[in-house]
């Protein structure tokens, strides 16, 4: 019997242990944050740059990885701030970051995006992305323990943009003789740490004697890469950072010193470290007066699962010793941390207050919530907020008041710098004395030039950093899904929106739609100017405007100069004609047709990567004949180009055999020479004869019923024989063949 209770014991001691060695994480970040939320507002410290990293909706999964909860968080080339997190700093063993990636894009020169570091200029541990020399649709993983970029190494395998995908960072402490290592693991498949992925060659570089700081890197327009990132994991064990070990335990969870304590209310914190494995069902705070309490007696639920945060007990007794615990639950159990304690005033103290989010940032002006949970017992008589280039803003700097006493309100801040950085503090003020908010900071936007016209806009400078408003109003000629493109044009010229990740235009404009105050940045594209948009405009500013496209030649689009000013616009040739149609060759994306006019002749059309009716989604075949054609101007290697917008604007195709019972009467069909023409199901009209080429050989008025034609002096080929209706303007159009 002994015996049995002994082994049983052994048995309880080896699952107690697994179960302490599993919730060993040193940092567990989900970015459960409202989205929008700067990281900065939730742990996270910005060490170099302006921009901050922002929490986006959703998360990221990956198979055998402990999936997230609550959102995820965005590394853009549109920021540049870098920003860490520190944790429990290891003297001695390794420490491992796992951490969920989606990339979206990457430089062909390769940056990093991810590191350890200490103090604020120490990096160590460099991730880099470098998008493949020969497949634009891959992308390397790289590593570097120093400084020196050229020595990172990168992987062989190439991994797909648009992926989710698990890389680990390793950093080795050697407190020996011999050199730290930094390895990077990328989609491990099992749950015993084996051969890493890559690992970096610059041994000799400067070793740290503790790793405590994770960063995340913004670069900036040119060199940075843009990716979704989630699940992160930090811990001293393979099987704790990477989580497959399978065991699910009760959550890790501390409590925090109460603040904020007043006669019937106190704020009390808590931070849950280790989900356990499992999803947090359930946090808070249980508090009474009796020690060690539980959720069986009063308790206050507090939204979200991983890390810090406070519950507002409320109900209590003046003058009374309370003890609290915070507590998490998932499904392994319910975990309790430590018993605190505080007692509640005896009368009236200073308010408690916090203070919210930044919102509707420009380069003047902002809007920062706060909130005033209690009023200490004694009625608020001024509440606001106040703000200052410097940390901890009080009354004494500026400040807007803000009406009411108890609850959510905003103040709106004026007169501020462009691209400056500001701290703000909501306050609150009683008879006991004033109370503040927790500190926070945002960036101004950078002051916008304006520009009343795209004539003056196309003037500036293209430097993909000065930031342009079109003041005056623009007007919509196209849109298409690749990268968000519109084309704009006013009286005096045109320009092409290319607003492409991340997307800031978000109302949904129709051609001819009216578009005011457009803000942005000018890039020159190998020539061809982009305006490249910051936010988004609002709503038209009126509707069905008409552009009328300026009449040019196709020798107008040979000239490269002349062509310059009319970048974007609108354009429209009068009488043009496709070389060589076969009757056979069919309309496809991104490929460019001979267009002539008789006597000029050059690759002048081109499809693009646009969605258009004379391509999807059944392609339409190249016509024959002379016709005008509307388009915008578009550029590829310094040559102009006119891409049309749907089949209305190509007059050659309007009609061609729309409805297949309403053909024209050819016959006979191969033909020696001779043949008719029988109209007799339409009105009178005009037939023209146009060879292979597009030449026209012959055209003639015809009335109903059958009309004769020879080209016997022609010669043997391939013609198009072209009806257009009197009454109606319809175009009907019909191979035949002389033998």
């Amino acid at each position: 019997m002994k015996k049995t209770i002994t082994i049983l014991m052994s048995l309880i001691m080896v699952m107690l242990m697994g179960y302490n060695a599993k919730a060993q994480l040193l940092l567990n970040e989900q970015f459960d944050y409202p989205v929008g939320d700067s990281l900065s507002l939730h742990g996270w410290n910005a060490h170099s740059g302006t921009g901050p990293i922002f929490t986006v909706n959703g998360n990221l999964s990956y198979t055998g990885y402990c999936t997230p909860s609550g959102q995820s968080a965005l590394i853009t080339s549109a920021k540049a701030q870098d920003m860490n997190h520190t944790f429990t700093a290891p003297t001695t063993g390794s420490v491992y970051a796992a951490l969920l990636i989606n990339v979206s894009n990457a430089t062909a020169t390769g940056d990093y995006f991810f590191h350890f570091m200490t103090g604020t200029t120490t990096f160590v541990g460099r991730v880099f992305l470098k998008r493949d020399a020969t497949d634009s649709t891959k992308f390397k993983l790289g590593v570097l323990k120093g400084s020196n970029v050229a020595n990172a190494v990168y992987t062989s395998t190439l991994y797909s943009f648009n992926t989710t995908n698990l890389i680990v960072l390793k950093y080795t402490i050697n407190s020996g003789a011999g050199d730290d290592v930094v390895s990077l693991f990328v989609n491990p498949a099992t749950a015993t740490e084996g051969a890493p992925t890559v690992v970096a060659s610059d041994v000799a570089s400067t070793d740290l004697a503790s790793v405590g700081i994770i960063a995340l890197r913004q670069g900036n327009q040119t060199i940075s890469s843009t990716l979704i990132v989630d699940g992160l994991r930090i811990a001293t064990t393979w099987t704790d950072a990477i989580g497959f070990s399978g065991v699910v335990t009760a959550p890790v969870v501390t409590s925090v010193a109460a603040t904020g304590i007043t006669s019937t209310t106190a704020i009390c914190g808590g931070n849950v470290t280790s989900d356990g494995g499992a999803a947090i069902t359930e946090r808070g705070i249980c508090y009474g007066i009796t020690a060690d309490p539980t959720i069986a007696g009063t308790k206050v639920v507090v939204a979200g699962t991983n890390g810090a945060f406070t519950g507002n007990v409320g109900g209590l007794t003046a003058n009374t010793a309370y003890h609290y615990r915070a507590y998490a639950t998932n499904s392994a159990g319910t975990s309790y941390g430590n018993d605190l304690t505080f007692t509640t005033a005896s009368g009236a103290v200073a308010p408690v207050v916090s203070t919210g989010a930044v919102s509707a940032i420009t380069s003047s002006t902002a809007t920062v919530a706060g909130d005033v949970s209690n009023d200490g017992g004694s009625t608020i008589t001024e509440r606001g907020i106040c703000w200052s280039t410097t940390a901890n803003p009080t009354t004494a700097n500026t400040k807007v008041a803000v009406s009411g006493t108890t609850g959510v309100f905003s103040g709106n801040l004026t007169g501020l710098t462009g691209s400056t950085v500001y701290y703000a503090r909501a306050y609150a003020i009683n008879t006991i004395g004033t109370s503040y908010g927790s500190d926070i900071n945002f960036t101004t936007t950078v002051a916008a030039i304006p520009c009343a016209t795209i004539a003056e806009l196309r003037a500036k400078i293209a430097d993909n950093s000065t930031l342009y408003q079109l003041t005056g109003e623009a007007f919509l000629t196209y849109k298409h899904a690749s990268r968000n493109q519109k084309y704009i044009q006013d009286a005096t010229a045109a320009v092409l929106i290319d607003d492409y990740n991340p997307t800031h235009i978000t109302t949904i404009y129709n051609i001819g739609d009216g578009i005011t105050g457009i803000k942005g940045k000018l890039e020159s594209y190998f020539g061809l100017l982009e305006f490249h948009p910051v936010e988004d405009p609002g709503m038209p500013t009126s509707i069905n405007n008409v552009v009328n496209p300026l009449v040019l030649t196709l020798a107008n689009m040979q000239d490269t100069a002349f062509m310059r000013a009319h970048q974007s616009k609108l354009i429209k040739f009068n009488s043009a004609a496709f070389s060589n149609p076969t009757g056979l060759m069919k309309f496809s994306t991104n490929k460019k047709y001979i267009l002539t006019d008789g006597s000029t002749t050059d690759s002048l059309f081109y499809t693009f990567s646009y969605i258009v009716d004379y391509i999807t989604p059944t392609p339409l075949t190249v016509p024959s004949g002379n016709g005008s054609i509307i388009g915008n101007v578009n550029m590829s290697f310094n040559k102009y180009y006119i891409t049309a917008r749907s089949k209305n604007d190509i007059s050659l195709l309007v009609g061609i055999n729309e409805v297949e019972n309403e053909t024209v009467g050819v016959y006979p069909n191969p033909t020696t020479g001779k043949f008719t023409v029988n109209i007799d199901k339409f009105n009178n009209g005009d037939v023209k004869i146009y060879s292979m080429v597009g030449t026209l050989i012959t055209s003639q008025q015809v009335n109903k019923g059958t009309n004769e034609f020879d080209l016997s002096a022609y010669g043997k080929g391939m013609y198009f024989v072209k009806y257009t209706d009197a009454k109606t303007g319809k175009s009907w159009t019909e191979k035949l063949i002389v033998k």
